[in-house]
């Protein structure tokens, strides 16, 4: 970096170049603008999850918060299947409609067995807490969830909105194996619906058709999900479980 480079930074990030080069033992000649980048890219999105103003951070607490950060993520990270920890959206899935997701849109993703949906649902997850480890973010089977809630005595209605409903990103998956009354899909409608009011991502994924998906749904909750006219995703691809069982 050069030292008129230096002298166009605000005095925030000339404060923070100097204490990155210090901690690192360089000159400032030696500090590149590529390094300049990257620290200011990882300063903002420290920022964001902390919900602040980039240069409202004390320059001092910017390594350690990271560090917080870090160690957060690598916690949750442990908590990922281990079937699913190398999920990669870079890698792993490539059609249109995941940039959709990765900018918060709700969604209905369908498609045959073993071809990723709910590894799709975690490589999403991991996604969303790499650019914010404190976003709440959940995977929950639906026949799960619906059980989890008929198990509590009291108002089911307010559970499942103070447990689910308030979750930046939530995943609902094998919404086809849900065998439930008509009492327990209205639960699952309030849910959607309370979401959708909040602009909380909901994601439903199941091993059926759009028909199907917009029967068990309901038309105002498929709608809510998937947008007015719009279709669900249908995930392609090969069953996974049988690449991996002829290996």
């Amino acid at each position: 970096m050069t030292d008129e480079e230096f002298r166009k930074l605000s005095p925030f990030y000339r404060d923070l170049v100097l204490r990155r080069c210090s901690s690192l033992k360089l000159s400032l000649a030696d500090f590149s603008m590529d390094s300049f980048q990257e620290l200011k890219g990882k300063t903002i999105r420290l920022a964001k999850a902390l919900g602040k103003d980039p240069e409202a951070l004390k320059v001092e607490e910017i390594d350690r918060k990271n560090e917080e950060l870090r160690i957060r993520l690598k916690t949750w990270e442990n908590t990922i299947p281990s079937r699913y920890r190398d999920a990669d959206l870079a890698q792993d899935f490539h059609a249109p409609f995941i940039e959709r997701m990765k900018n918060g849109q709700s969604g209905v993703v369908v498609g045959g067995n073993g071809i990723g949906k709910t590894r799709l649902a975690w490589a999403l997850a991991r996604y969303w807490k790499q650019q914010n480890p404190l976003c709440s973010v959940q995977i929950v089977k639906g026949a799960e969830l619906l059980s989890e809630v008929k198990a509590v005595e009291g108002d089911w209605y307010r559970y499942i909105r103070e447990q689910y409903g308030n979750s930046e990103h939530l995943f609902i998956d094998e919404i086809d194996k849900i065998k439930g009354s008509e009492a327990d899909w209205m639960l699952l409608t309030y849910l959607i619906d309370y979401r959708y009011e909040w602009c909380w991502q909901t994601v439903v994924l199941g091993n059926c058709d759009k028909d199907e998906t917009m029967r068990l749904l309901g038309q105002s909750s498929y709608s809510r999900l998937s947008g007015d006219g719009a279709e669900a995703y249908h995930l392609t691809g090969t069953d996974r479980r049988k690449e991996i069982e002829s290996r």
